[in-house]
């Protein structure tokens, strides 16, 4: 959707405009790939002060929440009837419809009787049309990712915005205005909606009394792992930005925030599109699957409570990794574990029901690595979780070793953005180095179970041998970080 577009420079008015308060501090563009930032118009200090500097601060009716969101509809009827038909679902869904509504009325060939602007109306007309996320990455760029975590993640998350878009064409076409606005001649394309989450997951963030939201010009700063600015909402519901305690900054210093001080490489490229290169925070999440031929496999994912992922995570030889699908994954009725769809009172079909040791464990089925603590052959049922694992950290390396050369032709090539390939062969070396250690370590754990007296006494009552107590998928499933 064309939309009319404003430089940064018209920040300020629209700053002043809205009684949003920079002090000491303005929005700049950068002479690196962050873009815009925000820097000090004077030398800044926190030490030996009893009150902390306020940087920004943002009014309460700036900010878009639930909230806000409520309260828009109240006074912009065609907002109220898209979130009728399209809204409801989530607060990421709402949040993006609202921001739809900014565009559209923002665009110069919108009906001029449709919709009420506000402040994020000419907001929108600021923000960037591009933000660096793998989502919004081309083909070829996003084909740099294959092997690493956000293979999967990437693809799931597009195919997931597609079904979005789709869907919300369905509830809408009906409504007169949202034929005309963006249907009728294809106004409105996928790509909007890419950006349009792109905005969101770049620019939100978690407020104490508001929750998820997203706040105008406090989005214009940018992240450290060693942030001296911090934010808070003040008593009166606005948003302030302050300087850190004992901090000294000389004049045009940046001014930076931490985005998550626990967020990985990958978590941070596919919510932020970059990488911190001095976080010291090392991890992974990988998809699981049932096995093929599992009886009970389509149970587990329905009981299940959760995501079936592992997450691997450690820093230099110490690696460690958290998996509670892993262990439902490995159990089987022989071994004690059951379902049964109990019946209602009044005849239909009831609740999914998990059975461990024919205990009702429903409520718990992220607990099994507890459950079989006391089993007899909770060293059996370990060794299969940790053959399991070791085979699927065996079948990521693989596909990372399989796509280097095709990766590293690619880096070269002019038509991949370089710091889209930097963080591409950043992610792909240190998920590599994560893996590689991981799967060493995971070795001696298997080592070790496999000399266990529990477990030698099973495999030879079971007549197999050692290296065929697990099986495993390769299939890979798509886990979404949004």
């Amino acid at each position: 959707m064309r939309r009319e577009q404003l430089p940064l420079t018209a920040l300020p008015a629209w700053s002043k405009l809205n009684d949003v308060s920079f002090i000491d501090i303005s929005v700049q563009e950068l002479n690196d790939s962050k873009g815009s930032g925000l820097i000090t118009s004077r030398a800044l200090s926190s030490k030996a002060t009893y009150d902390t500097p306020t940087l920004l601060v943002i009014p309460r009716d700036l900010i878009l929440s639930a909230e806000a969101i409520e309260e828009s509809a109240k006074v912009d009827q065609h907002f109220r009837q898209l979130l009728e038909v399209a809204g409801g679902k989530s607060l990421r869904g709402d949040m993006l419809l609202f921001l739809l509504m900014q565009i559209t009325l923002a665009s110069p060939s919108h009906p001029h009787n449709v919709g009420v602007q506000n402040p994020w109306t000419e907001y929108c007309k600021i923000l960037p049309n591009h933000i660096p996320v793998p989502t919004m990455w081309s083909e070829e760029e996003r084909s740099m990712l294959i092997g690493t975590s956000l293979e999967s993640a990437v693809n799931g998350k597009m195919s997931a915005m597609v079904r979005e878009f789709d869907k919300l064409r369905e509830q809408t076409t009906g409504l007169q205005w949202c034929f005309k606005s963006w249907w009728e001649h294809e106004t409105l394309q996928i790509t909007d909606w890419n950006l349009l989450d792109a905005w969101y997951r770049s620019r939100s963030l978690e407020l104490p009394k508001a929750g998820e939201s997203m706040v105008p010009c406090l989005d214009m700063a940018n992240h450290s792992s060693v942030p001296n600015a911090y934010y808070e909402q003040t008593s009166n519901d606005s948003v302030a930005l302050l300087l850190r305690p004992d901090v000294e900054l000389s004049l045009t210093s940046e001014i930076t925030i931490s985005y998550g001080e626990s967020k990985s490489e990958a978590e941070m490229l596919f919510s932020y599109g970059f990488i911190d290169e001095s976080s010291t925070s090392q991890s992974l999440v990988l998809p699981l699957e049932p096995f093929p031929d599992d009886p009970l496999g389509k149970a587990k994912l329905a009981a299940f409570a959760g995501k079936p992922v592992v997450r691997i995570s450690g820093e230099q030889e110490s690696v460690g990794w958290e998996c509670p699908f892993l262990y439902l994954m490995c159990l089987n009725e022989e071994d004690g574990l059951d379902f049964k769809v109990l019946q209602e009172t009044d005849g239909s079909r009831g609740q999914l029901r998990v059975f461990w040791q024919e205990s009702d464990v429903t409520d718990i089925t992220n607990a099994f690595e507890s459950l079989i603590g006391d089993h007899s052959l909770k060293d059996v049922f370990k060794l299969r979780a940790v053959a399991l694992l070791h085979d699927r950290i065996r079948q990521q390396l693989e596909r990372l070793y399989e796509s280097e050369e095709a990766v590293q032709s690619l880096a070269d090539s002019v038509h991949i953005s370089p710091d889209f390939s930097k963080n591409a062969i950043q992610l792909r070396t240190s998920e590599t180095e994560l893996l590689q250690t991981a799967f060493a370590l995971i070795d001696i754990q298997k080592t070790k179970l496999l000399d266990s007296d529990t477990v030698l006494r099973y495999l030879g009552s079971m007549n197999e041998e050692p290296t065929e107590v697990a099986k495993t998928n390769d299939d890979d499933d798509d886990d979404d970080f949004s």
